[in-house]
């Protein structure tokens, strides 16, 4: 469900303060919407047209995906400005978009009664948009291109671990790759904790490639990952051979 779609789900007298407080503002393709760099540090909602977002990172601009009308932009970096990268959007073809500037967006979510049921389809939208990045700059997922990636990302599962909840267990098979976005998990043989993977990090490569777990992988405090499951990840290696090629690498002696 779109951005936009979530908003039209609430009460009138919400969507109508939502749409009471910015402006439309056009671009034409090719176009760089302005950043906090350039002194905006709000929000935008795409009427029409689509936007390429990109990632700063270690110095190199990485594309992350494109979204099109309904579809919001800067919620992350404006309720989460400390997590990086720096995010940069360039218009994929001429757009109007709705902009809130920063002190607008600020009046928005914090305006009762309908400020509550805003910050929260605001909060899914921040959430969603980090673990998209985090994907997108991972050396796995980045071998795959926008589309096949984001295909990939709207299958996933997300699930929460427990502390000390076991994520795989050696004797028990395992059908799914796990990328970890939230805390992290102990690699374990003959009850010795033998390697750790934390935030950013995938595990289950090898059980994913068709062999038995190596070892045991519990949780090592409250912990979130995003579950692929096997099929899907087996379809993203068809017609992906920098994919196929990359997993393979991180199974050769992984777990």
């Amino acid at each position: 469900m779109s951005f936009l779609e979530q908003l039209q789900q609430l009460p009138s007298e919400s969507l109508d303060h939502f749409f009471r407080e910015g402006k439309e503002a056009s671009y034409t393709a090719g176009s760089w919407l302005p950043g906090a760099a350039e002194g905006f540090a709000g929000i935008r909602l795409i009427q029409e047209g689509s936007v390429h977002v990109f990632a700063s990172v270690d110095g190199e601009t990485l594309p992350v995906s494109c979204y099109d009308s309904g579809e919001a932009l800067g919620i992350r970096s404006f309720l989460r400005p400390e997590n990086q990268p720096a995010l940069r959007w360039q218009a994929a073809e001429d757009c109007v978009v709705y902009e809130l500037n920063a002190d607008e967006t600020r009046h928005l979510l914090s305006n009762a009664p309908a400020a509550g049921p805003i910050r929260e389809i605001f909060e899914l939208s921040a959430h969603l948009r980090n673990l998209d990045i985090l994907m997108a700059i991972h050396p796995l997922f980045q071998t795959l291109p926008e589309k096949a990636r984001h295909k990939l990302f709207r299958e996933a599962n997300p699930i929460a671990l427990t502390p000390g909840q076991m994520l795989i267990q050696k004797d028990q098979g395992n059908e799914s790759l796990y990328f970890i976005y939230n805390g992290g998990v102990d690699i374990i043989n003959d009850n010795q904790v033998v390697a750790h993977r934390s935030a950013g990090e995938i595990i289950g490569e090898v059980s994913t490639l068709g062999f038995a777990p190596t070892a045991d992988v519990r949780s090592t405090g409250w912990t979130d990952v995003l579950a692929f499951d096997r099929q899907s990840i087996l379809a993203a290696c068809e017609g992906n051979q920098a994919f196929s090629a990359k997993l393979s690498s991180f199974g050769f002696g992984g777990f």
